[in-house]
Protein backbone atom coordinates (compact mmCIF):
# COMPACT_ATOMS: atom_id res chain seq x y z
CA UNK A 1 0.00 0.00 0.00
CA UNK A 2 1.20 3.79 -0.73
CA UNK A 3 1.21 5.92 1.84
CA UNK A 4 2.08 8.56 -0.25
CA UNK A 5 1.23 9.26 -4.27
CA UNK A 6 1.73 12.09 -6.70
CA UNK A 7 -0.74 11.36 -9.71
CA UNK A 8 0.35 13.10 -13.01
CA UNK A 9 1.99 16.70 -11.25
CA UNK A 10 3.08 19.33 -13.08
CA UNK A 11 5.20 21.59 -11.20
CA UNK A 12 5.81 25.37 -12.54
CA UNK A 13 8.08 27.86 -10.91
CA UNK A 14 8.28 31.29 -12.57
CA UNK A 15 6.26 30.11 -15.82
CA UNK A 16 8.93 27.44 -16.40
CA UNK A 17 7.54 24.04 -16.63
CA UNK A 18 10.09 22.14 -14.07
CA UNK A 19 8.31 18.65 -13.46
CA UNK A 20 5.61 17.36 -16.36
CA UNK A 21 2.90 14.72 -15.65
CA UNK A 22 5.13 12.75 -12.65
CA UNK A 23 3.46 9.44 -11.05
CA UNK A 24 4.98 8.11 -7.98
CA UNK A 25 3.85 5.90 -5.36
CA UNK A 26 6.01 5.59 -1.80
CA UNK A 27 5.08 2.48 -0.92
CA UNK A 28 4.76 2.06 3.51
CA UNK A 29 7.33 0.85 4.85
CA UNK A 30 10.04 0.87 2.60
CA UNK A 31 12.95 3.00 1.51
CA UNK A 32 12.45 4.90 -1.46
CA UNK A 33 15.03 6.62 -3.19
CA UNK A 34 14.94 9.20 -5.96
CA UNK A 35 17.45 9.28 -8.13
CA UNK A 36 18.97 11.10 -10.63
CA UNK A 37 21.68 14.17 -12.22
CA UNK A 38 21.70 17.54 -10.72
CA UNK A 39 19.36 19.87 -12.46
CA UNK A 40 16.76 17.01 -13.31
CA UNK A 41 14.03 17.81 -10.41
CA UNK A 42 14.63 15.05 -7.26
CA UNK A 43 14.63 18.51 -4.79
CA UNK A 44 11.25 19.76 -6.79
CA UNK A 45 9.91 16.72 -6.73
CA UNK A 46 10.44 16.16 -3.02
CA UNK A 47 9.02 20.02 -2.12
CA UNK A 48 5.67 18.87 -4.10
CA UNK A 49 5.29 16.33 -2.38
CA UNK A 50 6.13 18.24 1.48
CA UNK A 51 4.06 21.01 0.32
CA UNK A 52 6.58 23.14 -0.01
CA UNK A 53 5.93 23.90 -3.92
CA UNK A 54 2.40 23.86 -5.23
CA UNK A 55 1.69 21.70 -7.74
CA UNK A 56 0.25 23.58 -11.18
CA UNK A 57 -1.17 20.41 -12.12
CA UNK A 58 -2.53 16.76 -10.77
CA UNK A 59 -2.32 16.32 -6.98
CA UNK A 60 -0.64 14.59 -3.82
CA UNK A 61 -2.04 12.37 -1.18
CA UNK A 62 -1.18 10.78 1.75
CA UNK A 63 -2.48 8.13 2.76
CA UNK A 64 -5.18 8.52 0.50
CA UNK A 65 -6.18 12.11 1.42
CA UNK A 66 -5.35 14.85 -0.62
CA UNK A 67 -2.44 16.63 1.21
CA UNK A 68 -4.13 20.47 0.80
CA UNK A 69 -7.11 18.79 2.99
CA UNK A 70 -4.57 18.61 6.12
CA UNK A 71 -3.81 21.67 8.19
CA UNK A 72 -0.07 22.68 7.61
CA UNK A 73 0.13 21.72 11.71
CA UNK A 74 -1.37 18.25 11.04
CA UNK A 75 0.54 17.73 7.81
CA UNK A 76 3.73 18.78 9.86
CA UNK A 77 3.12 16.08 12.28
CA UNK A 78 2.42 13.24 9.20
CA UNK A 79 5.52 14.45 6.55
CA UNK A 80 8.80 16.27 6.72
CA UNK A 81 11.74 17.19 4.64
CA UNK A 82 15.37 18.07 5.61
CA UNK A 83 16.21 19.89 2.77
CA UNK A 84 20.11 20.59 1.95
CA UNK A 85 21.84 23.66 2.63
CA UNK A 86 25.75 24.51 2.04
CA UNK A 87 26.19 25.19 5.66
CA UNK A 88 24.76 24.44 8.91
CA UNK A 89 25.13 25.95 12.12
CA UNK A 90 28.79 24.67 13.94
CA UNK A 91 27.26 23.78 17.11
CA UNK A 92 24.21 21.64 15.40
CA UNK A 93 24.05 18.26 16.71
CA UNK A 94 22.42 15.44 15.49
CA UNK A 95 20.33 15.11 18.22
CA UNK A 96 19.15 18.70 18.20
CA UNK A 97 18.38 18.04 14.60
CA UNK A 98 16.03 15.18 15.14
CA UNK A 99 14.47 16.95 18.10
CA UNK A 100 13.06 20.13 15.61
CA UNK A 101 11.02 17.30 13.83
CA UNK A 102 9.21 17.32 17.36
CA UNK A 103 8.01 20.85 17.15
CA UNK A 104 4.79 20.13 15.61
CA UNK A 105 3.59 17.99 18.53
CA UNK A 106 4.58 20.17 20.69
CA UNK A 107 2.07 22.56 23.04
CA UNK A 108 1.55 26.30 22.14
CA UNK A 109 4.71 27.22 25.03
CA UNK A 110 6.98 25.34 22.65
CA UNK A 111 8.39 23.27 25.35
CA UNK A 112 9.36 19.83 24.97
CA UNK A 113 8.02 16.95 26.76
CA UNK A 114 8.87 13.85 28.07
CA UNK A 115 6.97 12.19 25.37
CA UNK A 116 9.36 14.05 22.76
CA UNK A 117 12.35 12.88 24.41
CA UNK A 118 11.30 9.55 24.30
CA UNK A 119 10.25 10.00 20.72
CA UNK A 120 14.24 11.55 20.02
CA UNK A 121 15.97 8.16 21.35
CA UNK A 122 13.49 6.05 19.89
CA UNK A 123 14.52 7.69 16.59
CA UNK A 124 18.31 7.76 17.40
CA UNK A 125 18.27 4.38 18.34
CA UNK A 126 16.55 2.93 15.76
CA UNK A 127 19.28 4.60 13.04
CA UNK A 128 22.14 3.57 15.48
CA UNK A 129 22.79 7.37 16.08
Amino acid sequence: MSILQANEITIRIIDKTIIHGLSLSVPEGKVTSIIGPNGCGKSTTLKALARIWPCYKGNVTFNGEDIKKFSHREFAQKLAILTQSPQSPADLTVKDLVEMGRFPHRNWFGRKSMEDDAHVEWALGQTNM
